[in-house]
């Protein structure tokens, strides 16, 4: 098997190794058409956002605290996390594929007609090679990025964790209404002869691309796609699958999803425009967030798909802009070194639920039109984020 790798990074962007593009011309080993092998990791997996920003001088100064335990159009979707409890038959539509591009919140999702039974197979995959590393299971959730993604990436033909969208994988987790914190996986799988045509040959490109990705994933992607599967922080994992003969793509979004969340943004229009509202239960014990990370990224822009395959394959957590700290009893609180620094107006975290809400109109301000992306933490870095909320500015 020939493996082709792309690097994976967080946040300075530039760093990790470089990159080479899948070999697509057919050969024959031991009387098998070989194809190529190409994974990419989530933007997380080499370097933690604060530490990295450390770095770069982004730090929190002494004196924050920490509590106890309907979006408009012009800024993005509102709802809840999407919880796992559903069956799988009941979670998706059985369709011919079509362009699925996301409009207005939802998209046209093609799930192939044997999906259950790869998906469960993926997970069973997943959670054995997390129970060989000493990581606990995750669930199966069904956040429709994972195969909207898949879908688009066999539709259009490209290879990326962008799309022709121009959205990031949290910025499509976000506008398909996934509330949680989003890491993604991707590879894929390319034989020159009609080889995908039954589920078994699917289940075992899926054992392949997953082996490959926890055990032979150093000189590829810097151990990225391991570091995301065995995160212990994920509990849930949504499956994108999509093949025809020729290709298979693979597309896996961990989860981290402790909070039913509501979410809420006002328009530029309303009196306090840019309000943000966090409130919820929650789900699944975690620890109590202590600050929120502000990414910002331009506003997306249409890319063809030659240009998505070209590169670059990488994709960052968007430029740490500042961020908002919970206040002190004083109604004060601590600053980032560098960028703007908010105070949340309420900041309230127990085993019961949470009630945060904040501002980002001074950000709006400072940095202009674009995707501003919330990423609540619960330590240092966006590894322990428990969402990663993408707000549309235009």
């Amino acid at each position: 098997m020939k493996i082709s790798g792309a690097s994976a990074h967080a946040y300075p962007e530039g760093a990790g190794t470089g990159e080479r593009q899948p070999d697509r011309r057919g050969r024959r080993v031991a009387g098998l058409i070989l194809g190529a092998l190409l994974l990419m990791a989530a933007f997380v997996v080499a370097a933690p956002y604060l530490s990295s920003a450390l770095r770069q001088g982004y730090s929190l100064l002494s004196g924050q605290t920490e509590s106890g335990p309907g979006v408009s159009s012009t800024v993005g979707p509102t709802g809840t996390a999407t919880t796992p409890s559903v069956s799988c038959s009941s979670a998706v539509s059985v369709k011919s594929l079509a362009a699925p591009d996301i409009r207005s919140g939802s998209a046209d999702i093609a799930y192939p007609a044997d999906y259950c039974t790869l998906a469960a197979y993926a997970l069973q995959q997943i959670n054995a090679d997390r129970a060989a590393n000493g990581t606990g299971p995750v669930s199966l959730g069904y956040n429709q990025a994972a195969q909207q993604h898949a879908d688009s990436m066999l539709y259009y033909g490209y290879f990326s964790h962008y799309d022709t969208q121009g959205y990031k994988p949290y910025m499509r987790y976000t506008l398909l209404d996934g509330r949680g914190a989003d890491f993604e996986n991707i590879a894929y799988f390319y034989y020159s002869d009609n080889h995908f045509t039954s589920t078994s040959a699917v289940e075992d490109g899926i054992k392949t691309l997953e082996h490959s990705m926890v055990y032979n994933d150093s000189a590829c992607c810097n151990n990225g796609h391991r570091y995301n599967i065995l995160n212990p922080l994920h509990n849930i994992v949504s499956i994108g699958v999509a093949y025809n003969g020729n290709y298979l793509y693979f597309d896996e979004e961990f989860e981290n999803d402790y909070v039913s969340l509501n979410f809420s943004a006002t328009s530029a229009m309303a009196s306090n425009p840019y309000f943000v509202t966090m409130t919820g239960t929650i789900t699944q014990r975690v620890s109590a967030p202590n600050s929120i990370f502000i990414g910002f990224d331009g506003t997306p822009a249409a890319e063809t798909p030659s240009q998505l395959s070209s590169g670059p394959h990488e994709y960052g957590p968007g430029t740490l802009v500042g961020g908002v700290l919970p206040p002190s009893f004083l109604g004060s609180c601590g600053q980032f070194t560098t960028g703007t620094t908010v105070c949340a107006d309420t900041w309230k975290f127990s085993s019961a639920g949470v009630d945060i809400s904040f501002s980002l109109a001074q950000f709006v301000k400072n940095y202009g039109p674009g995707v501003y992306t919330i990423y609540l933490v619960t330590g240092s870095s966006t590894d322990t984020a428990i969402t990663s909320i993408s707000v549309f500015v235009p």
